[in-house]
């Protein structure tokens, strides 16, 4: 699914403490990772607007538009996410 990120420039899944818990090079890997990660972690970054730029950067233009228009919502975040990348 896409292209994957130049070496250096994966995203980076971090708790708000700034503890790192995983990283993604591709959309595929986003998706595994949102699938998983901790709440906290996804939610941090999802309310932050993190995603858009890194995917924006990827060509995934599409997708950032979609995210656009995402309701954020704590029990909900998960699903809404990805939804968007299995576009």
């Amino acid at each position: 699914m896409g292209k994957d990120a130049p070496s250096g420039k994966e995203f980076v899944f971090k708790l708000p403490s700034g503890a790192v818990v995983g990283r993604a090079k591709n959309v595929g890997e986003l998706a595994a990772f949102i699938k998983n990660a901790p709440l906290e972690s996804v939610l941090f970054h999802a309310k932050g607007g993190h995603f858009a730029p890194w995917l924006n950067m990827l060509g995934e233009h599409r997708l950032v538009a979609a995210l656009k228009s995402l309701q954020i919502n704590d029990k909900t975040v998960r699903i809404a996410l990805l939804r968007v990348l299995k576009r």
